[in-house]
């Protein structure tokens, strides 16, 4: 392709910081994203405030350059108020656009706000043109694919829809498919989901044995700059660099290889790769990996032996001992470092973790001594460089000086009602007990105490053997309940367009969703949607959007808290609501194969167990306590809520077990040893978090 036909590019950029942005755009960026204080998945980050974002604004405009702010995290019915008055004054300001994660804001941007141009996170999930195409009927602008794509559904997705398409092509990985991580919200609330991930994913673990060891769920960073010209060349209009928790110096090295290639590529490839590789050595991150891009099976993701975390290695610490009332480290000597560099110290089995900046260094014969001032370093402590003092500030300065003209800041304003909607009257599931399986032979545990219905969790590799079964058992279609997963990528759309016909041909008329793309698939099919836990009804503006897409039911995510759920529903038939009482949730879905050496992995914190199962279709990691609320069904019904479920699909349960467990939920006692999730506490919040906690990456865009 010549440089003459080549459509716009956007190099797109992470400002976490004031001097992250002045390194964004000093090496070359053509556009930028940055959160403000509340509202987004870096919520740890150094953000911004109101007048310096709208000096920023103003000032990257006048530049040329482009704007984005992240709104991607889910909000709470509480929180409505102060959702609408951010876009009013993001509606003044004008970025360029906002990156968003939940429904219900993207509702209120079409209701309210559409002079807004809105580009959807990849926390949305979106990995098939039918996803885009669903949210182009919401004004959504852009969409940031999943992490999980290779190259040949990216063109295909951009083939057959109209909206733009920006991928992620360096930085940090998550494990889990973008969207769908519970892990960190299990264990105290700090969800992924609102911007407070506690990186569990990143610990250190043993397996059930304790023989083996390692970093199982620790992926290596992605790096895609050797295949900018064929990202160009599919049509993709936006790469994005990870890194709002990084530093400016990371920030700039990234920003300055990728501006390299982007502009020299088609000229000289060779040349550019080599030139854009050599300044990649000073991002002082993991490992790299192409992870899925090119090889969908690919297994070269993760160093289950390597640390978890950022930084160059540099060795053990051999000894200690004190000098002038200075106390020191030794480490075999290194060249790589000086005075002023910030090394990362990290115990034996990760179980600590400590950063200092080198103010002294001895050197004697062949180690080199390091002053740990107020740090206790052991023997076998290993020792990582994260970032070189030579990488200096030598950026102007975007934010400037003088911020008394910038005064524009959110109001009280109370949200207007969402305009009304006729719709015609939607089917009514009926009340009582839906038991969820996942093996098609729980079928036969569940003939034992059958409940008002079953629900059958489907995928492409399980569902023939799932309706055979259904037949076998003697179940009918009518009292079958198919739920579909939500991983759910360009690949699969031809499968469910195709099996959807089956199922409505066979009677299978009441089908749960997980992904927007399966709605907009089923939206013009004679069949009864109903949303599932992964659409994220935290709000009545997300129960909006699904009422008006011909959903009448709902069923509420895991992650939410007897508060919210009341709220959120406040606005809506108590009818339409399906409550999980028990469940092991799905902690991390994986869609990519690792090895994990047996069943049970064990972290090294906390010493809890966590189950692996594997359903071919994908991984998931279970926790060892269920979670269960079946003591306050009597409550739930004095508040007017009639649908309960139970979740048995991966408690590998026997049939006696079972009519014990039915048993003792529909007495309203609670299971011992259970989780009660967020059902109480609700979500973490603590404001102070923001400046006290410091972490080297999230994952999140």
């Amino acid at each position: 392709m010549s440089s003459n036909n080549r459509k716009p590019f956007e190099l797109l950029v992470p400002a976490g910081s004031p001097e992250a942005l002045s390194a964004a755009i000093g090496e070359g960026a053509d556009a930028v994203y940055l959160g403000l204080k509340d509202f987004n998945a870096r919520i740890r980050a150094k953000n911004f405030s109101y007048n310096q974002f709208e000096a920023i604004v103003d000032k990257l405009h006048g530049m040329n350059k482009r704007i984005y702010v992240t709104l991607n995290t889910v909000f709470e019915e509480r929180e409505a108020p102060q959702i609408y008055n951010l876009l009013k004054y993001l509606s003044l300001v004008k970025p360029d656009a906002i990156i968003v994660q939940d429904t219900g804001i993207i509702n209120m941007c079409s209701k309210f706000f559409p002079e807004i141009n809105v580009h959807a996170s990849t926390q949305m999930n979106i990995s098939s043109a039918e996803g885009l195409n669903f949210l182009s009927r919401y004004n959504v602008k852009r969409v940031v694919l999943s992490r999980e794509l290779d190259l040949t559904q990216i063109k295909q997705i951009k083939a057959n829809s109209s909206a733009e398409i920006e991928i992620f092509a360096h930085g940090a990985l998550c494990v889990c498919t973008s969207g769908l991580c519970l892990f960190s919200s299990y264990f105290g609330g700090k969800s992924a989901n609102r911007g407070r991930c506690t990186q569990a994913c990143r610990r250190y673990y043993s397996n059930g044995t304790g023989e083996k060891s390692g970093y199982y769920f620790s992926l290596n960073d992605l790096m895609l700059i050797k295949y900018i010209p064929d990202i160009i060349s599919a049509g993709v209009n936006s790469i994005k660099i990870e890194g709002r928790m990084k530093s400016y110096q990371y920030i700039a090295a990234v920003t300055k290889a990728y501006r390299y290639m982007i502009d020299n590529c088609f000229d000289d490839y060779e040349r550019a790769l080599e030139v854009s590789l050599e300044i990649l050595k000073n991002d002082f991150a993991r490992k790299k990996t192409e992870y899925l891009f090119v090889d969908p099976l690919n297994k070269k993701i993760l160093t289950k032996d390597g640390s978890g975390q950022t930084g160059i290695y540099l060795g053990k610490a051999i000894k200690n001992k004190t000098k002038a009332s200075k106390n020191y480290f030794a480490i075999k000597n290194s060249q790589n470092i000086g005075v002023n560099d910030s090394v990362r110290i990290q115990s034996a089995e990760d179980k600590n973790r400590s950063t200092l900046k080198i103010k002294d260094i001895m050197l004697e014969a062949d180690i080199v001594w390091i002053e740990s001032g107020e740090h206790q370093i052991n023997p076998g402590d290993e020792v990582y460089l994260i970032n070189k003092h030579i990488f200096e500030s030598k950026y102007q300065s975007i934010i400037p000086n003088n911020l008394s003209k910038y005064r524009r800041h959110p109001g009280i304003q109370q949200v207007p009602q969402l305009p009304q909607t006729k719709m015609k009257p939607l089917p009514l599931l009926p009340e009582g007990f839906y038991v969820k399986v996942g093996d098609p032979k729980d079928l036969y545990i569940v003939q034992s105490d059958k409940p008002t219905r079953v629900i059958a969790h489907t995928n492409k590799l399980n569902y023939e053997e799932l309706f055979s079964t259904v037949y076998r058992t003697g179940f009918s279609a009518a009292n079958v309940l198919i739920y579909l997963e939500p991983i759910f990528n360009q690949y699969d759309e031809d499968w469910l367009k195709n099996t959807c016909d089956y199922f409505i041909s066979k009677g299978y008329t009441n089908i749960i969703v997980n992904n927007l793309a399966q709605l907009n698939i089923l939206r013009n099919k004679d069949v009864n949607v109903i949303a599932g836990p992964y659409l994220y009804t935290f709000n009545s503006y997300a129960i909006n959007l699904l009422k008006e897409n011909k959903i009448r039911h709902f069923i509420a995510p895991y992650e939410n808290s007897k508060k919210n759920l009341l709220l959120s529903t406040e606005k809506v038939n108590k009818d339409d609501a399906l409550i999980t009482v028990f469940a092991y949730p799905e902690l991390f879905q994986i869609s990519s194969k690792l090895d994990f050496e047996g069943k049970v992995l064990t972290d090294n914190l906390n010493k809890y167990n966590f189950f692996i199962t594997d359903t071919r279709s994908k991984i998931s990691i279970l926790p060892e306590s269920p979670f269960c609320i079946s003591d306050k069904i009597p409550e739930l019904k004095k508040k007017g809520f009639s649908r309960f479920i139970i979740d048995i699909a991966y408690s590998g349960i026997t049939k006696g077990i079972y009519k014990d467990l039915i048993k003792t939920i529909k007495d309203s006692k609670l299971i011992e040893k259970s989780s009660r999730f967020n059902w109480k506490e609700g979500f973490f919040f603590d404001k102070k978090e923001s400046a006290a906690v410091k972490s080297d990456d999230l994952n999140l865009d």
